[in-house]
């Protein structure tokens, strides 16, 4: 080691050293140049991610992500009961502050939970197929004892956080009547009977994120139309459907449309006005269902069929069979095609129907942090290793944010982070 001394505070200018002569200088820059081609044109590598915030438990924790909440939800007690207390810790994503800490009774697992404003936990559970196997309660920070509870099934709280949508746990869903609950007291706003068979309801659905319907269809016997506003319980518009109403009739709601087939026939309406914009040919049997998949509507059909439907016209621009797995992106469509034993995931412009990418043994993780990404991961068994990153999903290439070894699964993305199961039962959260 060379002492060069030190450079006392306040010294004079006229001790720094000089800069070397310009004969010396000249040479830097070809040596650099020789250097890095030596290194084979390496740069320096990029900072890696930040590791990842791990929260001890064990295999009888669970753990349910709604919005923007990571819920933790203890071990229940006494084991073997029927109903068991749990405790359950809420953290904010994608900080991990600690926002809540409830304990509540509970039968069976629980299936999902939503933040309702002033402490309150809205618990839905299920214990197993049939009547009175689903429950919701709903309870405060603080207290053991739940503020209410009933045998229903809940689909939604709206964005003001007024209004819990439910229906009855009945054996047949189709039968069960609606309800608008106060989450505060468990007291219905609004009650609605269903129609009677063969008459029918349907609700907008989405994937990837959990939006209250704001409005619930109904097909009556007699061929009456109606949507309900589910805030209010009130209804906005009606009409009536020309076709039969039997338990051939098949009625869907996806693309701002509610769509009414029987046999070879479809009638489409306005889903808000139901004033009827279209009539076409059959878009999907009694098994079929259609997804929003904007610009078009994506009508599954069969076990593997996929075809395009213009919103405007109700004409088929496309199919593409083959694939059991589809999940809409933006206007893409993630596919997927499980039972061949493929694991690749593949793109789909939903435009026109063309597999734009082939993007390999990634698992779509939902909506990336720009407009025509996604987030996808991909663990690897042999070793437990995991890898994250970010898929475009015009050119089909990830650009990796990150990995870790020792991942059992169940990852997933949420409010810019990942959290993932370790092997030994630990919880590690990434912030993205």
């Amino acid at each position: 080691m060379i002492d060069l001394g030190e450079v006392p505070a306040g010294a004079p200018d006229e001790t720094v050293l000089p800069r070397a002569p310009l004969p010396y200088r000249w040479i830097l820059g070809p040596l650099a140049a020789i250097l890095l081609a030596a290194l084979g044109g390496a740069v320096p590598p990029a900072a890696p991610p930040p590791p990842p915030q791990v929260i001890p438990l064990t295999l009888r924790h669970a753990i349910r992500v709604d919005g923007d909440r990571l819920y933790l939800i203890g071990p229940g007690e006494p084991i073997g009961s029927e109903v068991r207390t749990h405790t359950i810790r809420a953290f904010a994503l994608p900080g991990m502050t600690l926002s809540g800490t409830w304990t509540a009774p509970i039968a069976g697992d629980v299936r999902s939970l939503t933040d309702a404003g002033d402490g309150i936990l809205l618990i839905s559970s299920n214990t197993q197929d049939g009547a009175g196997a689903s429950g919701l309660i709903a309870v405060r920070a603080g207290s053991a004892e739940p503020l209410w509870q009933r045998a229903a099934v809940m689909l939604g709280l709206s964005g003001d956080r007024s209004t819990a949508l439910v229906h009855d746990d009945t054996i047949d869903p189709g039968l069960a009547s609606w309800h608008g609950l106060d989450p505060r007291t468990g007291k219905p706003r609004w009650t609605m009977s269903p129609p009677p068979p063969p008459g029918t309801w349907a609700l907008r659905t989405g994937y990837f994120y959990t939006v209250f319907p704001g409005l619930i269809h109904t097909l009556w016997p007699d061929g009456r139309l109606e949507a309900r506003e589910t805030r209010t319980g009130g209804i906005t518009a009606s009409t009536r459907t020309p076709l039969p109403v039997d338990r051939d009739t098949v009625f869907r709601v996806a693309g701002g449309l509610l769509i009414v087939t029987r046999g070879g026939d479809s009638i489409a309406y306005d889903d808000t006005t139901l004033a009827e914009r279209w009539r076409a040919g059959s878009l999907v049997g009694p098994d079929g269902y259609l997804l929003d998949c904007r610009p078009v509507i994506c009508a599954v059909q069969g076990e593997d069929g996929l075809a395009g439907i213009d919103p405007a016209t109700g004409r088929q621009v496309w199919r593409r069979d083959g694939w059991d797995s589809h999940e809409p992106l933006g206007d893409h469509v993630m596919l997927g095609a499980a039972s061949r034993g493929d694991p690749d995931l593949s793109v789909l412009d939903s435009r026109t129907g063309r597999i734009t990418a082939r993007v390999g043994a990634w698992i779509n993780g939902g909506p990336g942090p720009r407009p025509g990404t996604a987030y996808v991961h991909r663990i690897l068994s042999i070793d437990n290793t995991m890898r994250y990153g970010v898929l475009d999903l015009t050119t089909g290439k990830v650009r990796l944010l990150g990995g870790a070894a020792w991942i059992a699964g169940g990852c997933r993305f949420g409010s810019g982070a990942l959290i993932c199961r370790r092997l030994d039962a630990s919880a590690a959260v990434w912030r993205l």
